[in-house]
């Protein structure tokens, strides 16, 4: 499946729904807008960045892209354009950034940094295991953008809109109702309460206002 049926009309680049997001106390001049692209669908962003139609349904298997990629952003003098087409000069500039910086990188020891590599993967995990041996890691907890839908955590790159948005912190503070404004009120409050205490909770953002 090449696309092919999708209109030509509907190529025309539109302005993304994340762009528009603003989220709050966030500068709209950031990551999110950096990363706007105009597309709307996932096969038009790789194709803006050089990735030809018909290579795009090969990226549904996940190791693809550790086929396609490395090769382009890593160009030797040895194999100077792997892919034989202009996605070369498009992706080497990588090489060329690190070395105008004048980074000392050894391109000739690359390697893969995922379980796809055994005796990387290996290392890793005898590293987490002796670590956590030694008490020097362990589980953690923190607070995180959590889709219902999913049944897992949903992340910045996860989502079609929304990004840049996080938990948002309340402080509530227990506040004790030491009377009430008449008597009619208070009767039906202890009617339903059976004279125990009542206590608002209020929320805020700024507790030191209160």
């Amino acid at each position: 499946m090449d696309f092919e049926n999708f209109g030509k009309e509907e190529e025309e680049p539109t302005t993304s729904s994340t762009s528009k997001s603003t989220a709050v106390g966030k500068a709209t001049k950031g990551k999110l807008q950096a990363k706007s692209t105009g597309h709307t669908y996932q096969f038009q962003i790789m194709e803006s960045i050089g990735v030809p139609r018909s290579e795009v349904k090969k990226f549904a298997d996940p190791h693809y892209w550790l086929e396609y990629f490395p090769p382009i952003a890593v160009v030797s003098s040895v194999n100077p354009n792997p892919l034989g087409s202009d996605q070369t000069r498009t992706f080497s500039r990588v090489q060329g950034d690190h070395k105008a910086l004048g980074t000392r990188i050894d391109w000739r020891r690359s390697f893969l940094t995922t379980d796809i590599n055994p005796y990387y993967d290996s290392f890793v995990r005898w590293q987490m295991n002796k670590l956590h041996d030694l008490g020097k890691v362990k589980f953690g907890e923190r607070y995180t953008v959590y889709s219902p839908k999913d049944g897992q955590p949903c992340m910045d790159h996860d989502r079609s809109e929304g990004e840049a948005l996080g938990p948002q912190e309340y402080t509530a503070i227990k506040m004790e109702v030491v009377s009430w404004p008449n008597q009619e009120i208070e009767k039906q409050i202890n009617e339903k309460v059976g004279g125990r205490k009542v206590f608002f909770v209020a929320a805020t953002l700024r507790p030191e206002t209160m």
